[in-house]
């Protein structure tokens, strides 16, 4: 219905400056397919906004957030071209390394709790022990073995033939030899 409205309605003629003509077209591109469109879009804009130049207070806003606006590119445009310049990449690369070999310490010392932490637990597993009245019965039982095997080591004798190789004879009696042959069966 406002489709034929507009076809139906009649055009009039503004006089616009020429520059602004021009303007107005290409912005009119963007916007919308015709010129009408596009001036009843930005009047329902701005009349619904409540915006108007000649308000005082709102142009002196938007003056004041273009100047900000302006000053914050600046100093933006300024840190762009202090981190460019700046040895900061040098500090970083610098930190960088520092943390690295901080994780590697770190992953150092973790590994060596993991270590301790598995010989403790392999030192700690329970081993077969014996009483102290039985490891000093074990220690008197190895004494006089001790003392059998040397005794028998001195009845040994070495005999040198004037024929054949040298060889060792025990001196011993058969009742000797039978004593410690039951012991040794017993021990067993």
């Amino acid at each position: 219905m406002e489709i034929e409205k507009r076809k139906k309605s009649t055009f009039s003629a503004i006089s616009i400056n020429r520059i602004v003509a021009v303007r107005f077209r290409e912005y009119s591109k963007k916007v919308s397919s015709s010129h009408t469109e596009t001036l009843e879009s930005m009047m329902d804009f701005f009349e619904g906004a409540r915006i108007s130049p000649k308000n005082k207070k709102l142009m002196d806003y938007m003056g004041y957030n273009k100047v900000i606006n302006k000053r914050l590119d600046y100093l933006m445009e300024v840190l762009r071209a202090w981190e460019k310049n700046s040895p900061i990449h040098g500090i970083h690369d610098q930190l960088k390394k520092l943390f690295d070999q901080a994780e590697i310490e770190e992953q150092r010392e973790v590994e060596k709790r993991e270590l301790e932490e598995t010989r403790r637990a392999q030192f700690s597993k329970p081993m077969k022990t014996v009483s102290k009245y039985r490891y000093d019965l074990l220690a008197v039982k190895l004494k006089k073995e001790r003392e059998q095997r040397l005794k028998l080591l001195r009845e040994f004798e070495l005999v040198k033939p004037n024929f054949g190789k040298q060889h060792y004879r025990i001196n011993m009696t058969p009742n000797e030899f039978e004593r410690m042959k039951s012991i040794i069966q017993q021990q067993l």
